[in-house]
């Protein structure tokens, strides 16, 4: 595992402001996780970043792209994990166009993960649209 310094974008009083964030990633894709910020920065949207998160240990004997540092979360509170049901597991209400840290369909974020084949946990059948994974 290897931390990655990423350009973000920070909303502050409503404004936008330039930034760094770090993500702990496996070291095999640390370059091009940090291609995929730079791009999501340089992006029309400035798709501003609240909290993010990648590597994280789960010891709990479920497979997880996390614990092998192949996965990020980026403003789960406003990116929810939502079952079939819409019961939510994880976050809040996801509100893209409305919530400026709710990640879009047609979003920065979703593009640049897509072109470098990220999978989008919106694609799960329990909605993960927090997470992206290698």
């Amino acid at each position: 595992m290897v931390w990655v310094e990423i350009p973000v974008w920070r909303l502050k009083n409503g404004q936008k402001t330039a930034g760094t964030d770090k993500v702990q990633v496996l070291s095999s894709i640390a370059d091009e996780v940090k291609a995929i910020f730079t791009e999501i920065y340089n992006g029309p949207e400035q798709f501003p970043i609240q909290s993010i998160g990648a590597y994280s240990w789960r010891g709990n004997g479920l497979g997880s792209y996390h614990s092998a540092g192949m996965a990020i979360d980026i403003n789960p509170d406003q990116n929810p994990q939502v079952r079939m049901d819409g019961t939510v597991l994880v976050g809040n209400k996801w509100e893209p166009g409305v919530n400026p840290y709710s990640i879009g369909r047609d979003s920065d974020v979703v593009k640049a993960f897509g072109k470098y084949g990220w999978t989008w946990g919106a694609m799960f059948s329990t909605k993960d649209y927090m997470h992206f994974e290698w």
